[in-house]
C-alpha cells in the first residue's frame, strides 16, 4: 500500500509539474500549429492537406527523391508514397527519371507547388511576428535556438540507432 501512496505521490508531482512536460508541451504546440495551418492556409489552399505538408516542405529547388523526402521529414517512405501521388494528382509537384541514375525518381514543385509554399512562407513569417510580439525578439530567437540544440541532440543519438526513414 506504501509503494501505490509513493507511486500516486510521483504521478500528482509529475502532473503538477504539467508546464514542464516535455511530451506535453511538444505534443501542444504541434497541435496548436496544425490548427493554425488549417485556419490560415487551408482557406487560401483548399487541395492542400496537412499531411502533404511533410512531403511538400522538404523538396528542395533541385529536386528530391521519395527516401531523402522521408529521411527529412522522419517518416516511413511508406508512409508519404500516398501523399505523393496525391500531390502529383493535384498539381503540386512532378516526377521525372533522375538524369544521372535512370533507376531515380526526383521529384519537382511545380509552379503552384511553388507558389504553395512561398503562401505558406509568407503566413508563417505572420505568425512569427506575432510570436515576437508576444515574447519578444530575443526570448523567441532563445526559444528556436534551444529547439535547434534539442533536435540536433536526437538527431546525432538517433544515428547511432536503428531508425531507418527511408525504407
Amino acid at each position: 500500500m506504501a509503494v501505490e501512496k509513493d507511486i500516486d505521490k510521483e504521478l500528482l508531482d509529475f502532473e503538477r509539474n504539467g508546464s514542464e512536460n516535455w511530451q506535453r508541451i511538444i505534443f501542444n504546440l504541434r497541435k496548436q500549429l496544425d490548427i493554425w495551418a488549417h485556419d490560415n492556409i487551408k482557406p487560401i489552399w483548399k487541395d492542400m492537406k496537412l499531411s502533404y505538408m511533410p512531403v511538400m516542405f522538404n523538396i528542395s529547388v533541385e529536386g528530391s527523391t521519395a527516401s531523402e523526402i522521408a529521411k527529412k521529414s522522419m517518416l516511413p517512405k511508406q508512409t508519404i508514397s500516398r501523399s505523393i501521388k496525391e500531390l502529383e494528382d493535384k498539381g503540386f509537384i512532378i516526377s521525372a527519371t533522375s538524369g544521372k541514375d535512370k533507376r531515380i525518381e526526383v521529384l519537382s514543385l511545380t509552379k503552384s507547388g511553388k507558389e504553395f509554399i512561398l503562401n505558406a512562407k509568407n503566413e508563417t513569417q505572420k505568425m512569427n511576428l506575432i510570436y515576437k510580439q508576444l515574447v519578444g525578439e530575443k526570448d523567441l530567437n532563445t526559444a528556436v535556438r534551444v529547439i535547434n540544440s534539442i533536435i540536433d541532440y536526437h538527431e546525432s543519438t538517433r544515428l547511432s540507432a536503428d531508425h531507418n526513414f527511408t525504407d
